[in-house]
Order: C-alpha cells, then sequence, then structure tokens
C-alpha cells in the first residue's frame, strides 16, 4: 500500500506528464439534448416504456451536465464516452491542490505554489459497465484504468486520490423498471423490465 501511494504521489507528483492535457473529443451538446434525455427516462420509470429506450451519448452528457449534483462527481465538467462492449469512459477536470488535498497525500497540496494548485489537470476513468439486478438494481462500472493527464496509473489509484464518497458515479441506482442495459459505440440501450420479470 505504501509502495502503492508512493508510485501515485511520484506520478502526480513528480512527472510533467500528469500536467499534460490529454486529447478530448467531447460530442456538442444541447439543452434539446438534455430534454429527450429526460423524456425518455421518464418514460422508464413511470412504465410507460414497453421498447428498448435508446439514450445518445449527447444526450446522456447533457443530462449529466444540467442534472446531476456536481457534489456526486469527483471532477468538474464530466465527459463520457460510451464505447462498444459495455465500455463508459469517463474524463473531467480537477484542480491539482484540490486533487492531493482530496488523497492520501493530502499533506502535499499545503507545499504547492498557488500557481499549481488552481492548474487543473485532467482524469480519465476507464470503466466497463455491468447490470446488477441485486441486491438492488444498478448500474456497476468497473474500473480498468486510470491517467492523471497522460500518466497512466493502477486502476486501484481512483480509490487513493478520492474520498468513498465522491466515487458514488461508479454504482449507478436505477429504478425498478429497467430490466437491463447495455452500452454501445455512442449510446446507452435500456430494456425496460418485461411482465414475466415484473412476477
Amino acid at each position: 500500500m505504501i509502495g502503492l501511494l508512493a508510485s501515485v504521489g511520484t506520478s502526480i507528483w513528480g512527472t510533467s506528464r500528469a500536467l499534460r492535457t490529454p486529447a478530448i473529443h467531447a460530442v456538442p451538446t444541447t439543452a434539446e439534448d438534455a430534454a429527450r434525455a429526460q423524456q425518455k427516462l421518464f418514460r422508464l420509470v413511470s412504465g410507460g416504456a414497453r421498447d428498448p429506450v435508446v439514450v445518445s451519448e449527447a444526450e446522456i452528457n447533457a443530462f449529466v451536465s444540467r442534472n446531476v449534483d456536481r457534489g456526486d462527481l469527483p471532477f468538474d465538467e464530466p465527459v463520457i464516452f460510451l464505447h462498444d462492449g459495455n465500455g463508459v469512459e469517463i474524463v473531467g477536470q480537477i484542480p491539482l491542490g484540490r486533487l492531493l488535498a482530496e488523497s492520501p497525500l493530502g499533506i502535499l497540496s499545503g507545499f504547492l505554489p498557488e500557481q499549481w494548485s488552481s492548474r487543473p489537470v485532467w482524469v480519465h476513468v476507464d470503466t466497463r459497465a455491468r447490470f446488477e439486478r441485486a441486491p438492488r438494481r444498478q448500474l456497476r462500472l468497473d474500473v480498468r484504468r486510470v491517467a492523471v493527464g497522460q500518466q497512466r496509473l493502477p486502476a486501484i489509484a481512483l480509490r487513493l486520490l478520492f474520498e468513498p464518497g465522491r466515487l458514488r458515479f461508479i454504482r449507478v441506482p436505477l429504478p425498478d423498471a429497467v430490466g437491463d442495459v447495455r452500452i454501445q459505440g455512442g449510446r446507452a440501450i435500456i430494456r425496460p423490465i418485461s411482465s414475466r420479470e415484473r412476477t
């Protein structure tokens, strides 16, 4: 554990790769995207959907940016990418000083120059989504890779960088009306629960 903490600290504090900006090509979103996502999700929750509901990457990003509490995410202005094979990639920014302060390496934040402390760094989390029915319905995001800037870190580093309360996003609670979720390139397919599954 100490060795891993040292590795994380060295990666963030001691290399310029952590401060480099990775190439981010986000899909533009609009208020209309957010409204469509909200309508689709309401139809699911209210039981009005019979066929699978397809939510696009743009709609998900628009909904998250306008409706999700910032306290439920560890970083600012997240961008979500959806990939074939249930891949969910989340990228966001956080000031370097705050990143260190929220981690077990918090003591280092007091030694940062102000211009470094306020400098935003990119945090990249690559996950695989898995739908779970029990003990409660949720979409679980299993972390496969983590990077700060262009510096790759072990997947477990996410739990060392952020407090548990800031990692709620890797367990997305779902309503009982959802029967399954599949992620494909650029879209999420949400299947409503069938009458057979209700019984």
